[in-house]
């Protein structure tokens, strides 16, 4: 480029590929009911993770009780692992239909913290049937990605891939 000449500016993809926005953790969170068998629901949370990667996740059960003292189970599970999340999460994307990957770039600012965490409300039922399906009801897995870089860079990030095919996810 000579001298005097303006820069042209990056495109989103240019952008997020320049600051390198990626996941490097993620987190899966479910309530477990007394009235739901806690194997189905571990295989929903499963249903969501690249089969390679399903006996890698670290687990954690916390008992607890709901507003009736009715006993719930939290089930957290977890890959610290970059390339483990980066997975996922493309395992996650290409799942998504058209129309709820359009709406989750649509309302970023609704699922992506200061902190650069994606956050996802995944329909439990669904995952049990072998789906992903965004939920705003309250029978979900919480999904939680935690991104290496600025807000900015995760939201281009995302939005890089909002209309790209699933082989591009």
């Amino acid at each position: 480029m000579g001298e005097g000449q303006a820069r042209k500016p990056l495109s989103r993809i240019d952008r997020a590929m320049n600051l390198e926005a990626k996941p490097v953790s993620v987190e899966y969170a479910v309530f477990v009911h007394v009235t739901e068998d806690f194997d189905k629901v571990i295989k929903a949370v499963e249903s969501l993770m690249p089969p390679k990667l399903r006996e890698r996740k670290k687990v954690e059960v916390e008992e607890t009780y709901g507003h009736y003292e009715n006993p719930i189970r939290i089930v957290k599970a977890s890959f610290r692992n970059p390339e483990y999340a980066s997975r996922a999460f493309a395992w996650i994307w290409a799942r998504l239909s058209y129309e709820d990957r359009t709406r989750l770039t649509r309302d970023l600012d609704l699922h992506i913290s200061d902190k650069s965490k994606l956050y996802m409300r995944l329909d439990k039922q669904d995952a049990f049937l072998g789906q992903v399906r965004l939920s705003s009801g309250d029978d979900v897995i919480k999904v939680v990605f935690s991104f290496k870089g600025p807000k900015e860079a995760v939201k281009d990030f995302l939005l890089s891939r909002d209309l790209r095919s699933c082989e591009n996810a």
